[in-house]
């Protein structure tokens, strides 16, 4: 899987979404777009959360609902990233913590990592909300696998809801 080819089409869906949307980013502020990319992140990692109850996932919940709600959390990972410059990462550069965690501790990281950084990026510190967000990278991929997920599965996914949304393939 290719981290820099989809930080490229998300950039791509993006852009062409304002375009047809014709939306005016100005007009919403560019400190409420901020806090809107985090609070929406935020929202989706909620709602894959509740695909859980006591540590299990509920037994009816179609593999391919879990992928929606995965890429759905994703695209708002994907823009925070674009819009703080930290589209430099890779999938090698990412480091993920202790592997005997569990899920729970998963979302938990995520939401912390989340606050962390956003509150880095709003003080402007680069590197170091740079490092928070591959910390935040590394437990939403880890996430992927806890859901049953491969990252493969995700980009191949992720790459045709791009073409469909841009008709660009």
């Amino acid at each position: 899987m290719n981290l820099q080819q989809l930080f490229k089409s998300h950039e791509l869906m993006e852009n062409h979404i304002k375009t047809v949307s014709n939306l005016d980013e100005d007009m919403l502020g560019r400190d409420n777009l901020f806090d809107l990319r985090f609070l929406a992140l935020q929202v989706k990692i909620g709602e894959l959360a509740k695909c859980y109850k006591y540590a299990r996932v509920r037994d009816n919940l179609p593999k391919e609902k879990l992928m929606i709600r995965y890429i759905d959390a994703m695209k708002f990972l994907l823009s925070i990233g674009i819009i703080n410059d930290f589209n430099i990462i890779n999938f090698d550069s990412i480091k993920g913590t202790e592997e005997n965690s569990n899920i729970i501790k998963v979302f938990s990281n995520i939401f912390e990592y989340i606050n962390e950084v956003r509150d880095l990026s709003r003080r402007n510190i680069y590197f170091d909300s740079l490092s928070a967000y591959m910390k935040l990278f590394a437990e939403f991929i880890k996430l992927a696998k806890y859901l049953g997920l491969t990252m493969d599965e995700v980009y191949d996914k992720y790459q045709s809801m791009v073409c469909e949304i841009t008709q660009s393939c």
